[in-house]
């Protein structure tokens, strides 16, 4: 891959920006975030040919071997027409399957089901905007924790989080009034 490279910086660029008109991704304050269009994509392709990223370096290779005269431009071309018609029929081949039948209810639009990703748990529903991130204080939350998080409006207490010095602290967690996932801290009992 290093000496193929895998496009200029302008392709990657616009890559990025077809991403976004697309609305696979979209700017949350400085990061990019995939849209659940942009993950329903990824699931049904992440093992596909089609997602092979080596595929590109070698591609910029054999052009660059045409272009020093050591490749036919047919020869790549055919290569390509056999590519598409594989790629095709295993694209074809793939159905895009969602288990709706144990999905939760999204509390906050309360139309739409919330779908658990292995980093983050989102309302389905684009203009809802849920969104729940599994990570927290370097503990990473189980499904059942945040389906009770969604149907009983609180989790029960979790051991083991860290704060930023490294201390260990216990929470449960629930929702504020915009339904942002915020701690709820167990009330600490006056010693005598």
């Amino acid at each position: 891959m290093k000496e193929n490279g895998i496009g200029t910086p302008a392709t990657r660029a616009a890559i990025i920006e077809t991403l976004f008109t697309r609305d696979y991704i979209r700017r949350e304050k400085k990061s990019l975030v995939p849209t659940e269009k942009g993950l329903t994509v990824y699931d049904a392709v992440k093992d596909k040919r089609i997602a092979d990223v080596a595929l590109t370096g070698e591609w910029e290779n054999a052009l660059s071997k045409i272009e020093r005269g050591e490749m036919q431009p047919e020869a790549f071309r055919n290569a390509i027409e056999v590519y598409t018609r594989q790629i095709t029929a295993e694209l074809l081949g793939t159905a895009i399957s969602i288990d709706d039948e144990n999905a939760v209810l999204c509390p906050k639009c309360k139309t739409a089901k919330v779908r658990f990703y292995p980093k983050v748990v989102k309302c389905t529903d684009a203009n809802c905007g849920l969104l729940i991130f599994r990570n927290i204080s370097g503990k990473q939350l189980t499904d059942r924790q945040i389906t009770d998080l969604l149907t009983k409006g609180k989790t029960p207490e979790i051991k083991g989080f860290k704060n930023k010095n490294g201390k260990t602290f216990d929470t449960a967690f629930k929702f504020d009034d915009n339904f942002r996932m915020i701690f709820d801290f167990p009330e600490k009992k006056d010693k005598k």
